[in-house]
């Protein structure tokens, strides 16, 4: 009897060690199918991170590209416009700086334009009002307290430019007014309630307004174009 329940036993037990290594089999395969998708999982994650940074770098980096690029514009156009400013800079000193001579004749022709420019605008309105006589009101050249002594020379000079323009301007009455302006250089010129600003400041600044796309075309001539010559 004692026998037979040993058998049993150890059939019992042979069972239950096939069972439990079944058992345990079966957990490794899963335990090893868990641990494939993990690594799977885990690099898929890797992967589209790495993706991710490597799109976020090429963002970024086209991100400076355009900051550094929009920056040398800011760079560039802020050392053309102070080269454009620095040009008419020393065209305004170079009027400044011209000797005794040429700048009586420099101001002459601008009080002869000045004077030419005020007497055709006064008959256009004098033919248009039958204001005739307008056209003879008095011109007065005034300037700085430095060149006050180079007025008669200065009205002188205009006086030729005028007769050259037309024999009517040259009766144009021009007298050197007694006061003086607070200009650097140039003149005004007052006609009744009206002044004609010539001072080399505003003349220049009128310069600008117009020449200042030659002048751009001078100073910022194309590489290739430079290459080509």
């Amino acid at each position: 009897m004692m026998h037979n329940l040993d058998k049993i036993l150890e059939k019992i037990l042979s069972q239950a060690q096939m069972d439990a290594d079944r058992i345990l089999e079966s957990a490794r395969q899963e335990c090893d199918a868990i641990q494939r998708e993990s690594e799977a999982r885990e690099q898929s994650i890797l992967e589209a991170a790495r993706a991710r940074a490597e799109r976020e770098k090429e963002v970024a980096a086209q991100r400076a590209a355009s900051t550094a690029d929009m920056k040398q514009r800011e760079i560039l156009l802020a050392a053309k416009v102070g080269m454009l400013s620095r040009a008419f800079v020393e065209a305004e000193n170079y009027l400044y700086a011209l000797s005794k001579e040429d700048y009586c004749v420099f101001l002459a022709h601008l009080l002869a334009d000045a004077a030419a420019k005020q007497v055709q605008t006064a008959q256009r309105l004098g033919e248009m009002y039958g204001e005739k006589e307008a056209a003879d009101t008095d011109f007065q050249l005034l300037l700085n307290e430095k060149d006050q002594e180079l007025g008669p020379l200065i009205i002188k000079a205009a006086k030729t430019f005028l007769r050259r323009m037309s024999p009517q301007l040259e009766k144009t009455k021009i007298t050197l007014a007694q006061e003086t302006v607070s200009i650097r250089g140039g003149l005004i010129l007052r006609y009744g309630d009206i002044e004609s600003n010539c001072s080399v400041e505003t003349v220049v600044r009128g310069m600008r307004e117009c020449m200042e796309e030659t002048v751009i075309n001078i100073l910022f001539v194309p590489q290739d174009s430079k290459e080509s010559k």
